[in-house]
C-alpha cells in the first residue's frame, strides 16, 4: 500500500489540465494590467488570488512600495550647481560659530584702574605719624557671625594729629572693635569713652617706620601683577580676536601702553607712601 501511494503522489499532471491552469493565469494577469495594476492592489482578495495565480506582479508590488517608502525618507541629494551655503536655516544655525572674538580695549582697562583702587586702600591702612581714618575704616571685626570692615559698624574721624574716635551704630559691638584694633598689625590700643572708642595714634619708632614702608612696598608690587596680568588677558583677546596684523601691531602698544602708565602710577603711590611714613 505504501508504493501504491507513493505512485499516486507521483502521478504526472495531465498536460491539458496544466494547460488549462497557465493560461487562466496569464489571462487574468493580462487583464489585471489593461484595468491598472493599482486598481487590483486596492483589495486584498485581489492581492492574494493574484499573488497566487501571477506571483512576479505580487513580488513586483512589494518591492515597489519599499522602494517609494526609501524615497520618501531620504533627503535628496543636491545638485552640482548649487552651494550649499546657500540654505538660509543653515546660516541662521551656524552664525557666530567662526566669529572672531572683539577686542574692546576698555575692559583691560578697567582691570588696571580697580588694581589701583585696590592698592590705594592697602596704603591707606598702614600708618603714618599723623592719624587718618583709613587706619581703621578697613579694619575687619568679628561681628553678627561673620567678618565685617569697620566702616559698615560705624564711623571713623580724626580728632588730631594723634587721635581717632570711633562711633559705632551698635555700642554692643564695643568689646568686639577694640579686640580687632588691639589684635591688628596697627599697635593701637584703644579706650572706651562713653559710647566711643577713643584710639590714640603713637609715635613710630625707626623699626616700626621700616617695617610699615616694607608693607607698602609689598602693596605696590602686588598692584603691580595685578596690571602686568591684566595687559596678558589684553594680548591674550587680540589674539583670540583674528584681527589684520597691523590692527594687532596697533592694539598691542596700545595695551602696553596703558600697562606702562599703571605701573608707574603704582610705583608713585607706594613712593610718596613710603616717604610719608619714613618722615613722621
Amino acid at each position: 500500500s505504501s508504493s501504491s501511494s507513493s505512485s499516486s503522489a507521483l502521478r504526472p499532471v495531465p498536460s491539458e489540465r496544466f494547460s488549462s491552469v497557465l493560461t487562466a493565469g496569464t489571462t487574468e494577469c493580462s487583464a489585471a494590467f489593461t484595468r491598472g495594476f493599482s486598481g487590483l492592489a486596492a483589495t486584498s482578495a485581489w492581492r492574494t488570488r493574484i499573488s497566487r495565480t501571477c506571483p512576479a506582479i505580487a513580488t513586483q508590488q512589494s518591492r515597489g512600495k519599499k522602494k517609494k517608502a526609501g524615497k520618501e525618507k531620504a533627503a535628496p541629494a543636491p545638485r552640482a550647481d548649487e552651494d550649499p551655503g546657500d540654505d538660509d536655516d543653515a546660516d541662521a544655525d551656524d552664525d557666530g560659530s567662526d566669529t572672531a572674538a572683539e577686542f574692546d580695549p576698555a575692559a583691560f582697562e578697567q582691570l588696571m584702574e580697580s588694581a589701583i583702587e585696590a592698592l590705594e586702600r592697602d596704603l591707606g591702612k598702614l600708618r603714618t605719624g599723623r592719624a587718618s581714618p583709613g587706619m581703621l575704616e578697613n579694619l575687619v571685626v568679628q561681628a553678627y557671625g561673620d567678618h565685617t570692615p569697620l566702616q559698615h559698624l560705624g564711623s571713623v574721624t580724626a580728632r588730631n594729629a594723634q587721635t581717632l574716635a570711633v562711633m559705632l551704630y551698635d555700642p554692643s559691638l564695643k568689646a568686639a572693635v577694640a579686640a580687632a584694633i588691639r589684635d591688628s598689625p596697627l599697635g593701637f590700643n584703644p579706650r572706651e569713652d562713653g559710647d566711643t572708642l577713643v584710639v590714640p595714634v603713637p609715635e613710630m619708632s625707626a623699626d616700626v617706620k621700616r617695617e610699615v614702608a616694607k608693607m607698602a612696598a609689598k602693596a605696590g608690587e602686588t598692584a603691580k601683577i595685578s596690571v602686568r596680568n591684566a595687559r596678558k588677558k589684553g594680548m591674550d583677546a587680540i589674539k583670540r580676536a583674528k584681527m589684520p596684523e597691523d590692527e594687532a601691531k596697533r592694539a598691542e602698544k596700545e595695551v602696553q601702553k596703558s600697562h606702562d602708565a599703571f605701573v608707574k602710577r603704582c610705583q608713585d603711590l607706594t613712593v610718596a607712601k613710603e616717604k610719608a611714613i619714613m618722615a613722621a
